[in-house]
């Protein structure tokens, strides 16, 4: 077969026929062209007859990867994709068609069992994001009924996420049971094909390694000793349930450190005390802020640091007891108080002297040059607003590109590509460079820096967002007039003691402990730190009033222009687009937006006038354009399109910096220059060396794995029921006349809702040798006999259907149909085992509490039987026991069961259908008929009281109305 024409990296050839060869998984190191490969290997099987199936692949991909078979050659039909908005019919025509779809995994498995698609016409199954498969996972279920339908068909597993493969216990082995393959190919980066390809062709990367500044590294320092204290009181205090091994500080740079850390306790996570609560989420602000540090500006740091000092102040909901305890150390005091050290400083002048000098300028002309200046910051405060060290080297860069465009255009005519691609890390940074770019030489005119314009803009809403922060605060916490009578009254009591309160609060003030206590306390004087803690929010606070009272001393003509501008920047800083040679300056162009609106009509108007467009918009230049883009997305897509001959690297990615790697080496005649900004000695440099590291570590684990692995061969289903049991549930011991024993008994079998593969549980209990039947049920979730119907509930569902009151009406059906309903209340695996810690319950009882209304459930309906279980693994040993010595199901009654008038409603929608049983007022007798007599949730919505009432009821009719009808603000 030839290999296709669209991989020219040699690498990327030899993958591919690995592909065609045999089953197997592809591990790929990050950025080596996955999707490419992929795309590659479906265009093969593109003809309409075969019918390859594409699963775990999100909406984003599948757009990403049709556009890609497209530009391959396959249009039509190219990849089709399979949701919950096609219907049943539908989907059958669209199979035996045949050609590539992507399907969702939860359609095709009911599709599979009810003989919807048959596997023998499934030329293979092509699985995305292979590290994504578990054993509790849907694709594991589909893979294991095909493989055991279909002996001949393929099956090829893609991923690039070998970091995913070093958990659990021989992790690759046991991965490829569940994909029911036996192959793996494994592509790294150090690979000797793919270095070669790589490395053919000199790379033109220029390093740039931009040092912090002193305040931002203090801060670095002073962040990393509370992670470093933080895991140092998880490893003292929970040293049973974590892995030591992985609580260090270096681990603690990765994204999903936090996560890990919670995976771990969360089997025990009622049994931990407050206070590792605590420190688990203090681990996740404090790698956020290490995130935040460099690429976030002064102003908006400083701003989330004090929105974190507000919510950790006491209050009648958070007790002292519950604030973080990194806050209270002297590093955690440190980080608020250079953070702000950044932004400004107090000078000399006093909130009295202001207020003076205030009346004394009254009426007074000031000063040309000084108004603004008085107007814009209070008395008191001197703005610093220090620039992010990166912003300037970018400029660098860019008037160095700039320098070398010109005199390369001087010395050649010919029109070129001089394209700036600058990658930065999200959405945020991305409109933080655009601004900053955009009005740059503006702060070179006024003598502000590149970054005035937009820091001092930026200062402006930080002083009226602290000013409004004084009159959340002062509603929040103003005392009531009853407990300023409470204290009145107390005041005379309180007289004998107040020598002894005073000079305990003289002592705390001066961070010494009382007599009592002193003996008690280890490592030091924790009071000090509490008190010094107190000490900065007091300051914060204060400094807010004085903010807020100065504003609104300001003149209103002159903040109001402040707004002015502020919109007038906001607006022309939208495009994403930047033209180095006609940069707007904000002060000199006012864009008057409504003028725009009034002379040309409406942004949406259908009537498209081309000379009116024509005159007013024109094509960009092609040879100076500065495209800014996130770290996200299609890297293969922006690159082929743009095809930049400059690309500014602004924070380090290695994913990126390999697909540019294999952009260059795809298109040698491209002359593409790379910019590598990175900060020097920070957790931005060693996060990116950690994560090479590491993606070369799994790699050799999962070499060294490979070559010492054991597969089974030809084990068809991974059943978990002892083979005896299931003789002796099956046999016949009937031996009346000199009969012999015989298994006359089928395999037992459930019948399950659709709506219930959403789950695992249908996957686990396949897998334990159990027959599963879908179908659409109007009563219950689980049919195990014709006296047993289960309504399974997970925690969120069980509060949701409490507040909705659906789970009264599920219940009360059960027990008109059924005469065993059951209830089951089911935990998530690996997760604790309890419904209400200890420490949370309470002396009262609350009728709201579900603990509460459970109660009065089981009491409303006496039959109703309530079954806790631990994990979906417990729940089918439960199904089991519960169906000994009952008979089978009878798929033909339980479909009948809640249908009037042997109605079908397999036709319907099922998302649509499970929102309007999920409205109030309606029930399982009336949803049916909402159904037949409107089209939509639209129309739905559009009716009447009157309708309402007249379709489904008095009662229900108003509560569905006022339901629809509700402020959602209220």
């Amino acid at each position: 077969m030839s290999i296709d024409s669209h991989l020219p990296l040699e690498y990327q050839q030899n993958i591919l026929e690995e592909l065609l060869a045999e089953d197997g998984l592809l591990l790929l190191g990050h950025g080596l062209g996955l999707k490419r490969i992929m795309c590659s290997f479906l265009k093969v099987y593109s003809q309409a007859d075969h019918l390859v199936l594409l699963l775990n692949s999100s909406a984003s991909e599948e757009i990403s990867i049709k556009e890609e078979l497209a530009s391959m050659g396959v249009r039509k039909p190219g990849l089709r994709v399979v949701n919950n908005e096609i219907a049943a019919k539908e989907r059958s025509e669209l199979y035996l068609s045949g050609g590539i779809i992507s399907i969702t995994s939860r359609i095709l498995i009911v599709d599979m069992l009810t003989k919807r698609i048959p596997s023998n016409i499934i030329t293979g199954i092509v699985v995305n994001r292979a590290e994504r498969v578990n054993e509790t996972s849907t694709e594991a279920f589909i893979l294991r009924i095909y493989r055991e339908e279909n002996k001949e068909g393929f099956i090829k597993a893609f991923s690039d996420s070998p970091e995913s493969f070093n958990s659990g216990f021989s992790p690759l082995q046991t991965t490829l049971q569940y994909l029911q393959i036996r192959k793996v190919f494994i592509w790294p980066r150090f690979h000797v094909t793919v270095r070669k390809c790589l490395e053919e062709r000199t790379s033109d990367v220029i390093e740039l390694y931009q040092p912090l500044s002193d305040s931002m590294r203090e801060i670095q320092v002073s962040i990393l000793e509370c992670i470093e204290a933080c895991i140092s009181d998880l490893r003292k205090t929970n040293i049973a349930w974590l892995d030591l091994d992985d609580l260090t500080v270096e681990n603690a740079f990765s994204r999903s450190f936090d996560r890990i850390v919670k995976r771990q306790l969360e089997p025990v996570w009622h049994r931990v005390g407050l206070k590792t609560k605590l420190l688990v989420n203090d681990l996740t602000i404090l790698r956020k802020l290490l995130t935040y540090l460099v690429s976030y500006d002064c102003i908006t740091f400083h701003s989330f640091l004090e929105a974190i000092l507000a919510s950790q102040t006491p209050t009648s909901t958070l007790s002292q007891q519950q604030q973080s305890p990194w806050i209270l150390t002297d590093s955690g005091n440190n980080i608020f108080t250079v953070a702000k050290r950044r932004v400004y400083v107090r000078s000399g002048v006093t909130s009295k002297d202001s207020k003076d000098s205030h009346k004394k300028n009254k009426g007074k002309t000031p000063e040309k040059g000084k108004t603004k200046k008085n107007q814009e910051f209070p008395p008191g405060i001197e703005s610093v607003l220090e620039e992010l060290p990166k912003w300037g080297l970018l400029a660098d860069v860019l008037h160095e590109i700039e320098l070398e465009i010109e005199s390369s255009s001087a010395s050649n005519n010919n029109e070129q590509n001089n394209f700036i691609l600058i990658m930065v890390e999200n959405e945020r940074v991305c409109s933080q460079i655009r601004e900053y770019l955009s009005t740059m030489h503006n702060g070179l005119k006024k003598g502000q820096g590149r970054g005035g314009p937009l820091l001092r803009r930026l200062l402006k809403n930080y002083i009226k967002w602290k000013s409004e922060m004084v009159k959340v605060s002062e509603n929040l916490f103003k005392p009531t007039k009853e407990s300023v009578q409470n204290v009145n009254t107390q005041k005379d009591d309180d007289n004998n003691n107040s020598t002894r309160i005073d000079e305990n609060k003289r002592r705390n003030k001066r961070g010494q402990q009382p007599l009592n206590k002193r003996r008690r306390v280890r490592g030091g004087s924790s009071t000090a730190s509490m008190s010094s803690s107190r000490e900065t929010i007091s300051i914060v606070e204060e400094e807010a009033k004085e903010i807020a009272n100065y504003i609104n001393s300001v003149n209103k003509t002159s903040v109001s222009e402040v707004d002015e501008v502020i919109e007038v920047e906001e607006v022309i800083n939208v495009g994403e687009v930047i033209n180095v040679d006609e940069v707007i300056d904000v002060d000199e162009e006012v864009v008057d937006v409504n003028e725009v609106v009034k002379s040309h009509g409406s942004y949406y108007d259908d009537d498209f006038d081309l000379d009116a467009f024509s005159t007013h918009f024109e094509l960009l230049s092609m040879d100076s354009l500065i495209v800014i883009r996130p770290i996200s997305g299609d890297y293969d897509k922006i690159l082929e399109a743009l095809k930049p001959k400059y690309i500014i690297i602004y924070h380090p990615d290695p994913t990126f910096v390999r697909h540019v790697e294999v952009f260059r080496s795809m298109h040698p005649g491209i002359a593409c220059r790379v910019y590598f900004l990175m900060y020097e000695n920070s957790v931005e440099e060693q996060r990116y060396l950690s994560s090479i590291r590491r993606e070369k570590e799994s790699f050799e684990k999962l070499i060294r794995e490979k070559s010492i692995m054991a597969i089974p061969l030809g084990k068809s289903r991974v059943t978990q029921s002892n083979p005896a049991d299931m003789f002796l549930k099956t046999i016949d011991t009937r031996i009346a006349g000199g009969g012999k024993l015989v298994q006359t008994k089928k395999s037992p079998k459930i019948i399950i809702d659709i709506r219930e593969f959403r789950c695992c549980l249908p996957s686990l209990l396949h897998a334990h040798g159990i027959e599963i039947i879908p179908c659409t049920l109007q009563v219950g979730d689980y049919i195990l006999s014709p006296q047993i119907c289960v309504e399974r509930k997970s925690i969120s569902d069980l509060i949701g259907s409490f507040i909705s009151g659906r789970l009264y009406t599920q219940c009360e059906s059960m027990l008109i149909y059924y005469k065993q309903p059951i209830l089951l209340i089911e935990f998530e695996q690996n997760q604790t085992f309890t419904f209400q810690a200890i420490n949370d319950l309470k002396s009262d009882i609350s009728v709201n509490d579900i603990s509460s209304k459970l109660v009065l459930l089981t009491l409303t309906f006496p039959r109703l039987r309530i079954i806790w279980s631990s994990s979906p693994h417990a729940t089918v040993q439960i199904f089991e026991d519960l169906k000994k010595l009952h008979d089978e199901p009878d798929l033909e009654k339980v479909q009948s069961i809640g249908v009037e008038d042997d109605e079908i409603i397999t036709d319907y929608n099922l998302t649509p259908q499970d929102f309007v049983r999920a409205l109030p007022g309606i029930t399982t007798k009336n949803y049916k008929r909402v159904m037949s007599k409107v089209k939509n949730l639209r129309e739905l919505s559009e009716l009447s009281l009157k309708e309402l009432q007249n379709l489904i009821g008095d009662e229900n009719g108003k509560t569905l109305f006022e339901f629809m009808e509700k402020d959602v603000k209220e």
